[in-house]
Parts: structure tokens; C-alpha cells; sequence
């Protein structure tokens, strides 16, 4: 595939899956799961060994179902996508509310993907968990 290509499956990915978890259409968002993802997709954060990594498919759509019950009402934004070859690198904005606390937060991150064989195969995910808990725990105006 080409980098265009790439870039096209990850705009994909936030836009009809990520982003519509917590909605109506949380049933399709989770089957294009399984169209987007090698079976071997791998998940990492910021400095995660190969063991630390979330490992599978199922692992990640488990992990998307958290996040959407978490944040029901998230409101996502790719800000910025770069392609070249079998990478694509993304930062995005994530708004919304904490289920259990009710807080705003205002989050942004950069992640890297690798594509394989014309489905996102790895994830490599650079994101502030201290700012995030923070934002969870107390009120934000």
C-alpha cells in the first residue's frame, strides 16, 4: 500500500471506530475493529516491553470497549498525520467526561502506526497518564 493508503486507514480507524465506540454504533465500530487489525496487533504506551504490550486483536477491541465506557461521550480530533512507507504517525485530541467522576479532560497524544499487509499491525501510543489522572480526579472549567 501506499503511504496515502496508510494515512487513510488510520484516519479511518479514529474516525469509524475509535470515535463512534461509545455510540449507536458501537457494534459496527467493533467488526471494522476486525477489519482494521492484523490478528497479531500490538499495543504499546510510551516505554512498554515487548511483555508490557497489549498482544492481539481482541486484546485492543477489549481495551477500546474500557475506554468508551469510560469516556462515553468522547469527542475525538486528529490535529496532525504524517505517512511515509509502512508507518503513519498521528497526534491527536481527545475531549471528554469520566464516567465515575464527571470530569472534563482535554487530552493530547501522539501515536505511531505500523501497517502490514494493508491492516494496522502496531500501535505505539506517547501519552501523559499523570496530566490524564489528574484531569480524572478533580473538576475541570
Amino acid at each position: 500500500m501506499s503511504a496515502e493508503e496508510n494515512a487513510a486507514l488510520v484516519r479511518r480507524y479514529f474516525a469509524e471506530c475509535v470515535a463512534r465506540l461509545g455510540g449507536p454504533d458501537r457494534d459496527r465500530a467493533l467488526a471494522l475493529a476486525d477489519e482494521l487489525l492484523t490478528d497479531d496487533f500490538v499495543m504499546f504506551y510510551n516505554n512498554d516491553t515487548d511483555e508490557e504490550a497489549g498482544h492481539g486483536r481482541t486484546h485492543h477491541k477489549a481495551f477500546l470497549v474500557t475506554h468508551a465506557r469510560n469516556f462515553p461521550d468522547d469527542h475525538w480530533t486528529v490535529e496532525a498525520l504524517v505517512a511515509e512507507g509502512d508507518t503513519v504517525a498521528c497526534r491527536w485530541r481527545i475531549q471528554s467526561k469520566h464516567a465515575r467522576t464527571g470530569s472534563s479532560i482535554d487530552v493530547r497524544a501522539a501515536d505511531f502506526f505500523r501497517v502490514r499487509d494493508g491492516r494496522l499491525a502496531e500501535l505505539r501510543r506517547f501519552l501523559d497518564f499523570k496530566g490524564l489522572d489528574q484531569q480524572k480526579v478533580r473538576p475541570r472549567t
